[in-house]
């Protein structure tokens, strides 16, 4: 008897009904990715709307106008009143009639306050210029200062200046002080009056520089108004100190006629617990 070996077939298996643990994270990570850049771009048209609105009742509205449509139509404004009429009938829905004119009340600006508007924004690109260029000069100069383009301001610790509880500058103090002259000497000219503008590129002018001592103390006690003296006199003694550095710096006037550029002033807060701390700072004002 013969026996016939039955061949054994191999039976291959599709794939899973299972789908693995990685392919499902790849699946939500990139529906996560797809909700994130739509709120980003809802974000973004959202803020741009808000943020160019110039009233407040502008503002509350495009909170919830989300289907603004462009339409024609003939306005009529009134700009000296600042009251604008609109045709009754792109007002209601289609299929609707209006024939009437509906007239809004709108606040405008003027050019006078336009003119305003530019004269800010361009002296505060001049004053960041400026705060840029002085606070690079210094840094080069390894002197330790905090230039703000912000509010142009350049601010010293008291401290860095002054010996211990007197208006004597240190020799650290005569050092940054002789620093600060020679840069302000090469850089004012060209935002005042009353020396040569050598290369200047400048087109903005300085209407006053003041060298400004704060500090914190009480004035509820002799020591506390004797901290606020001390601070007035500390101006005084960094505003010579520039002048003697640079004599230039006593001559640049706001104007031809005007007072002089460099000026001092004494700031202070009274606090009952008053820390006696002090800075000494350099107040840049541009003209507007």
């Amino acid at each position: 008897m013969q026996f016939r070996h039955r061949r054994h077939e191999e039976v291959e298996e599709g794939e899973s009904f299972y789908v693995s643990m990685t392919d499902l994270m790849v699946g939500v990570v990139f529906i996560f990715i797809i909700m994130l850049a739509y709120l980003a771009l809802n974000f973004h048209k959202t803020t741009e709307n808000l943020t160019s609105a110039k009233d407040a009742q502008t503002t509350a509205l495009l909170q919830v106008a989300d289907q603004l449509q462009p339409v024609q139509a003939g306005i009529q404004v009134d700009h000296k009143n600042h009251v604008v009429c609109v045709p009754g009938q792109v007002l209601v829905d289609q299929g609707a009639t209006d024939t009437a004119q509906h007239c809004f009340a709108y606040t405008a600006q003027t050019a006078k306050e336009s003119s305003q508007n530019r004269s800010q924004l361009e002296a505060a690109a001049d004053n960041a210029a400026f705060m840029t260029s002085v606070g690079h000069d210094l840094d080069q100069d390894k002197i330790v200062s905090n230039a703000n383009i912000d509010n142009g301001t350049l601010t010293f610790n008291a401290a860095d200046l002054f010996d211990a509880d007197t208006a004597n500058l240190s020799a650290n103090g005569r050092n940054i002080a002789a620093k600060v002259a020679q840069t302000l000497s090469a850089k004012l000219p060209c935002y005042a009056d009353g020396a040569p503008r050598n290369a200047c590129e400048a087109t903005g002018k300085m209407s006053v520089v003041n060298v400004v001592a704060s500090a914190s103390f009480n004035a509820f006690t002799p020591e506390g108004r004797a901290r606020q003296a001390l601070a007035l006199e500390r101006s005084v003694t960094f505003h010579d100190a520039l002048i003697q550095a640079q004599p230039v710096l006593g001559r640049l006037k706001n104007g031809p006629n005007g007072p002089a550029l460099l000026q001092v002033v004494s700031v202070g807060q009274s606090v009952e617990n008053g820390d006696n701390s002090q800075t000494l700072s350099i107040q840049f004002h541009m003209d507007q």
